[in-house]
């Protein structure tokens, strides 16, 4: 049973409930496609502050894969060809997951690249594997005993991380259990997953910690069995990403140790339950990278966390923060005692946050520490988790920023999706624009509109429509930055509703339009697509909504002057931008196009030479101003018989390998088509 607390008083909720009641309002299906990882915002490895810690037992027996003879690799024949690796192999697939950057990463690490083996769009097989000790530890005279590793790991969908305790009969002989992703451990004391409880998407720290107690698979067991047993890495899955392991041991139970894992700022765990909004939707208290000080003044941040006691000894525990930054706070939790391998969530008080907060830029580290007398006699530390926000005047967000940001696809040639995420409001306001990231592999012309959706757990969706702004165009200027799409009138939010906030891309042969992702979601179903049109092979021709892990990069702004209308002015050039005033000249990107191209044809007509014409068919595109053209050349028939691009002063084609004759060269950008003939002797 986990102990909730918020102050003094115990609010008595079990570890399921917890990981339950985040999913029963979560009607988006699952993942929609794989997903590239963001590796923006890399938050510094924890720290463990171990000063005044409990020492812990010797390991009975390490390794760091610095000698792979340590290790037998294998795989089932029938079900697939994919084996670990072992030294320093990075994942090759289209999705990779980064580098383990664990204590030995320098000599090398265990990894089985599941994504490379299914390929850019996945396999069928069920992929069996495994990476089992080449030779035996004694473990008579222990009986309670950890493995612990190092991990790197995120889930997809149809896959289980297996640790398994292998029993020799005293010469190597150990009959190892058939495992597959659906099997049924219940009643096998010797199998243990490595991360119980992980849906898709869900991904490990870098590295994390795992703590296996598989004292269980020791009881009742022979001298001679104790002193022959294996430890094995299974993996088996259908197309996932990656596991990479390092740095094992195998140890004694500690008699005092702790581990902390889930924190967070905004309340998931506790303060969810003592927070009802007064929607369709029960307010999960989720965290926030930005929050506007009218939110934070009539909802605190409460910083919170899941910590287990992973030692023999029954351990009195309390969570910590630390606050510096714009401002600084301290605080602790009431002590809770955990007996062994009892968890509980800890909220710390007091609560952080007030209207009084100045505006800036915090962190806070977290850590728990646990007592095993309860007088100060034994201290345990956890390493220091750190995490930063914003207090803003009119930003709401919950990405982690745009340096090295990820992508995802909202219109296309085979697209049209909705990407939203979850926004919960503790004060009333008015929306006025959202605030978007757009990556420069947008096409410039593409479009996009904002929209905003109420929470609604009583429809087939879970969301209802509530309000959208106008197109919005993309220009060069909007490539590669932050964007506030505004609606036509300010959206009125109200206190203790949720909403899904999202920008909407539209199908288009040739523009594809992406918006940004970096960082992750708390539960699945905080972040979601809409398939509007079915277009994708999941969705089969059914309007659908999915659930992504990835965080868009999609922010609220409050701020009433960032209403301002798209319009566009057209240079002496020929280009069309958008001065951000709202007083442009033009009211959209085609009228300001169409009033501006033909003064840029005759432009770029002054601009552009092709010499030697006639030629052998090697020849040279000269431009006095420098631009990016799509380059095309036709024969008389019309058909097309090079295409490329060029960005350069110069550019050298060659048709020598072609029939003599007259070709048109045609140069193409967004705004301009210049064509010329050129003949080929």
């Amino acid at each position: 049973m986990k102990n909730i607390i918020l102050s003094v008083c115990a609010l008595l909720i079990t570890s399921v409930t917890i990981a339950q009641f985040k999913m029963v309002n979560s009607t988006h299906e699952s993942l929609l496609n794989k997903e590239a990882i963001s590796t923006s915002f890399v938050l510094p490895n924890p720290i463990l502050t171990s000063s005044n810690s409990a020492a812990a037992p010797s390991p009975i027996w390490t390794d760091d894969f610095s000698n792979p003879s340590n290790w037998v690799i294998d795989h089932d024949p029938l079900a697939c060809a994919l084996d670990w690796q072992i030294g320093i192999n990075s994942c090759q697939g289209s999705y990779p997951i980064n580098d383990i950057v664990s204590t030995t990463a320098s000599n090398g690490w265990a990894m089985i690249d599941s994504d490379n083996y299914g390929g850019a769009t996945g396999g069928s097989e069920m992929e069996d594997c495994w990476l089992t000790m080449a030779n035996p530890v004694d473990l008579n005279g222990y009986p309670n005993i950890v493995v612990e590793f190092e991990t790197q790991y995120r889930s997809y969908n149809n896959e289980k991380a297996y640790v398994v305790v292998g029993i020799g009969d005293g010469s190597g002989n150990v009959v190892w259990p058939d495992l597959t992703a659906t099997t049924d451990i219940s009643m096998m004391n010797n199998v243990f997953e490595a991360f119980p409880g992980y849906a898709s998407g869900d991904q490990t720290t870098n590295p994390e910690l795992i703590t296996v107690d598989i004292s269980t698979a020791l009881v009742g067991l022979s001298p001679v069995e104790l002193a022959d047993i294996y430890i094995r890495f299974h993996w088996t899955g259908t197309w996932g990403y990656a596991w990479f392991v390092d740095d094992v041991a195998i140890s004694e139970t500690p008699d005092n140790a702790i581990k902390m894992s889930d924190e967070v700022i905004g309340g998931f765990w506790v303060d969810y339950s003592t927070y009802l909004g007064a929607g369709l939707n029960d307010i999960y208290g989720l965290d926030y990278t930005h929050t506007p000080l009218s939110q934070l003044s009539n909802h605190s941040f409460s910083f919170e966390a899941s910590v287990k006691n992973t030692g023999l000894a029954t351990q009195h525990t309390v969570l910590k923060y630390n606050v510096t930054g714009a401002g600084s706070a301290s605080g602790s939790s009431s002590t809770i005692v955990l007996n062994s391998q009892e968890d509980s969530a800890f909220a710390a008080l007091p609560l952080f946050g007030d209207a009084n907060t100045a505006i800036g830029v915090y962190s806070v580290d977290i850590y728990a520490e646990a007592d095993s007398a309860g007088a100060g006699i034994t201290i345990t530390t956890t390493p220091t988790v750190t995490k930063q926000f914003e207090v803003t005047n009119y930003i709401y967000g919950k990405d982690l920023g745009s340096s090295n940001p990820g992508r995802y696809l909202v219109g296309g040639p085979s697209d049209q999706n909705h990407l939203t995420t979850r926004y919960e409001m503790y004060a009333n306001e008015q929306l006025y624009s959202l605030r978007v990231y757009i990556p420069i592999q947008t096409n410039v012309g593409a479009e996009i509109k904002a929209i905003v959706y109420e929470a609604d757990s009583t429809g087939t969706s879970g969301v209802s429509f509530y309000d959208e702004s106008d197109n919005y165009t993309i220009t060069v200027q909007d490539l590669g930055s932050w964007v506030d799409i505004p609606f036509v009138n300010p959206v009125a939010l109200l206190n203790g509703y949720a909403y899904e906030c999202g920008i909407v891309g539209f199908q288009h042969p040739t523009d594809s339009a992406y918006i940004g992702v970096s960082g992750g979601s708390m539960y699945n179903g905080e972040h979601s697509v809409f398939d509007e049109y079915g277009l994708s092979t999941q969705s089969a021709g059914t309007p659908t909504w999915y659930y992504t892990t990835s965080c868009p990069m999609i922010r609220m702004n409050f701020d009433p002057s960032s209403a301002v209308a798209q319009s566009f002015d057209c240079d002496a050039q020929g280009n069309c931008s958008n001065p951000g005033t709202g007083l442009g000249q033009y009211t959209s990107l085609a009228a300001c196009q169409a009033a501006c191209i033909s003064n840029a044809v005759n432009d770029i007509e002054s601009n552009v030479s092709i010499y030697p014409n006639p030629s052998s068919g090697v020849f040279v595109i000269k431009l006095d101003v420098l631009g990016k053209y799509d380059v095309t050349i036709y024969n008389v028939l019309g058909q097309t018989v090079l295409s490329t691009f060029t960005n350069s002063m110069t550019t050298s084609i060659d048709l020598s390998g072609f029939d003599k004759g007259i070709y048109t060269v045609e140069l193409k950008d967004k705004n301009t088509i210049y064509t010329d003939k050129v003949i080929v002797e």
